[in-house]
């Protein structure tokens, strides 16, 4: 029984080193390749920064594979700087033109004293940010949290 346990634990090991072996043997283009063309994914973001950065992202993306699939959630600070920071707006267009979806933390928007009303006509929101996550996770979306 002990024998088996030790000889499990080194097959994990050993697939887990392999795997970042593989990964870190390929070039960063191969690596960037392997995004699939129907991919799911989602950036969770808490400032105007990083949502700068994750519309970029999926504007590259997109433009590579229109069919991706690609969110942004917003919380935090973020969704206050949405609403007044109109050096945004055009990150937000972009967004809308992309097909990227943005979806705002209606509990981080309570917090700033934000209204729907305040936001581009494209912005959803959810009750809580992190379960959207979660939910988007269940369905198959690869997430980053910042």
């Amino acid at each position: 029984m002990k024998k088996q346990f030790y000889s499990l634990i080194f097959l994990l090991v050993a697939s887990t080193a392999y795997t970042s072996i593989n990964a870190q043997s390929m070039s960063v283009s191969d690596v960037e390749k392997s995004i699939k063309q129907e991919g799911k994914y989602a950036i969770l973001a808490p400032n105007a920064r990083y949502f700068q950065a994750a519309v970029n992202s999926g504007k590259n993306l997109k433009a590579k594979n229109p069919e991706i699939e690609f969110e942004i959630v917003l919380i935090s600070a973020v969704t206050k700087d949405l609403a007044t920071d109109e050096s945004l707006i055009p990150l937000i267009e972009l967004s809308e033109k992309m097909g990227i979806r943005i979806v705002v933390c209606e509990f981080a928007m309570n917090h700033f004293e934000v209204n729907k009303s305040d936001y581009h006509h494209s912005i959803k929101t959810t009750p809580d940010g992190f379960a959207y996550i979660f939910g988007l996770q269940e369905l198959g979306f690869k997430t980053i949290t910042l």
